[in-house]
């Protein structure tokens, strides 16, 4: 059946190749040149994912202060090579790595002694090769998943490392690294950019003005400075979570096991409960640091509109009943609300963008730390590249920057991604569970590489699609055919142009168990395990 569906789909997409009017590989990149002159943008109101305590106090400060290079116009120096807006993950790590690279760098943020405010959590493979093991607090040695439904208690065993990021630890970390490489600091806000020629003036919210030859917008979701194309309205992530203290032996998972997803609803008991289940899916998300320590996260994968955090609180709490958990405390609670998807950043323009600013949020997914923080190096050379290049010419030097972070080959990547974050958007929580049922049996290079953007090449995301078609029922075979073919001819284009090797850079070989033994590789193991009851009945 594989063999039968993988040739059909060959032959149409392949038609649909050839049959395109007038295709190129930058087809959904807006080559404009963005114009000089005053760019001002009101406070932002965009999504945001931030962490509060339950008397919604303001920003945490870090457990220690940090020692800052702080700039002032008293300095002596008005000029910089670059100039950083935000000092979040993606800022501080890029600036970092600008740093090092021997480029004068400042960066604006005005929390920057605060602690930053989401509770991120990685897989260890992701960043153990970036040698920042030490900033996670937690490591547990395998994942689970548990979809419920028809496999009722089955739980899926990854094992695959998953840490948890010490918040501090991060931002100290790369504060430490900027500090060795001179970037200075403001501890403000930015208002207004004015552009010339060759240079950027920042007008900063203390009414300090700075120059920098190149801007890079690193304001996350708030996206300060960076325009977005016209188009797709982005799903929603939404999460409603709780650090909290629990009585000892009322938390019913191993310890050793951080619970990614669980989708079982038996705590949506009632006919009401259970029609909203169906319509509107959510699960649990388990960090235990000890037998009376968690951290709790509800959330919906990605939906438009977004779940409302009341909602997901409720069926948090629900569920934590069910299971028989017993809250002491609550230190912290997160609200998390994440933009997946929808439109692109106009590329190019004069305003470089980096993290969530850039659209680097997996769009299926919701994760990017890890990439972020993957990316930082190369956008530096790039950055660094660009300015020799282009020395006295600000807007080529961004133009060059953006064609590198957005090529055509990481925007057809970025392009199947978001397709499948779109189909999931769509259904129903049967569906999703069949999906995922799919999804987790694949060989681990390719639902990892999913997760981990390291499907490059448009043959392992055919693989990767047909694997899931393959061993998924056949009510989501139907919906998957149904969105891609209500998606109408562009839909179909940018979907084929993403699994096809149409470019001159592609790899032409099909994978296979024989020239790709690693992509077809079953570690780390995923085990399927019959779980016990935990007494209150799951489904």
């Amino acid at each position: 059946m594989l063999c039968r569906t993988s040739s059909a789909l060959l032959a149409f997409f392949s038609a649909l190749i050839l049959s395109a009017d007038a295709f190129q590989l930058s087809g959904s990149l807006l080559l404009r040149p963005a114009a000089a002159g005053r760019v001002q943008r009101p406070p932002a109101m965009s999504p945001f994912r931030t962490s509060l305590s339950p008397s919604q106090a303001r920003l945490a400060p870090l457990s220690t202060p940090l020692g800052l290079r702080m700039s002032s116009s008293s300095s002596g120096r008005a000029d910089f090579d670059v100039a950083v807006v935000g000092g979040g993950p993606a800022g501080l790590a890029l600036s970092a790595e600008l740093g090092d690279k021997g480029l004068s760098v400042v960066c604006f943020d005005p929390s920057l002694q605060a602690r930053f405010v989401p509770n991120y959590g990685v897989w260890v493979d992701e960043i153990a090769p970036l040698g920042l093991e030490g900033v996670l607090n937690t490591v547990w040695p395998k994942a689970t998943v548990m979809m419920g439904g028809a496999v009722k208690d089955h739980k899926n065993v990854l094992d695959r490392p998953y840490g948890r990021v010490d918040r501090d630890k991060i931002k100290a970390h790369f504060m430490k690294r900027c500090n060795a490489a001179g970037v200075e600091f403001k501890e403000t806000g930015v208002d207004v950019l004015e552009h010339e020629a060759s240079l950027t003036t920042l007008k900063a919210s203390d009414g300090e003005a700075v120059s920098a030859r190149l801007v890079v917008d690193c304001t996350g979701h708030a996206k300060r400075f960076v325009e977005f194309q016209d188009g797709a309205e982005p799903g929603y992530q939404a999460a409603y979570g709780i650090e909290a203290d629990v009585e000892a032996g009322t938390y019913p998972h191993p310890l050793d096991e951080m619970l990614l997803m669980d989708y079982r609803d038996a705590h949506m008991s009632s006919s009401a409960d259970q029609q909203e289940s169906e319509a509107v899916p959510t699960f649990i998300y388990c960090m235990p640091t000890s037998s009376t320590r968690v951290f709790f996260e509800e959330t919906s994968l990605i939906a438009n509109p977004a779940v409302p955090f009341d909602d997901l609180k409720r069926r948090m709490y629900q569920r934590l009943e069910l299971w028989g958990t017993k809250i002491k405390e609550v230190h912290e609670e997160e609200f998390c609300l994440i933009p997946m998807g929808g439109a692109m950043p106009k590329v190019p323009q004069r305003v470089v963008g980096f993290g969530g600013s850039a659209g680097l949020v997996h769009p299926a997914t919701g994760y990017m730390i890890s990439r972020t923080f993957q990316l930082a190096s190369s956008t530096a050379d790039s950055i660094h590249s660009a300015l020799k290049a282009h020395p006295v010419d600000s807007t080529a030097a961004a133009h060059a920057v953006w064609q590198q972070l957005w090529n055509p080959q990481s925007q057809r990547q970025r392009d199947f991604a978001a397709f499948g974050g779109e189909y999931l958007e769509s259904i129903g929580l049967t569906e999703l569970r069949e999906f995922f049922g799919a999804f987790f049996v694949l060989p681990f290079e390719q639902w990892g590489g999913f997760l981990s953007h390291r499907l490059v090449h448009p043959y392992q995301r055919l693989v990767f699609g047909l694997g899931v078609w393959a061993n998924t029922s056949n009510r989501v075979r139907l919906s998957l055919s149904l969105k891609g073919f209500l998606s109408g001819p562009q839909g179909w284009y940018t979907l084929a142009r993403s699994v096809l090797p149409v470019a001159d850079y592609d790899e032409k070989q099909f994978p296979t168990a024989n020239n790709q033994p690693n992509f077809f590789r079953a570690g780390p193991e995923v085990k399927s395990v019959e779980r016990t009851p935990t007494g209150a009945g799951t489904k």
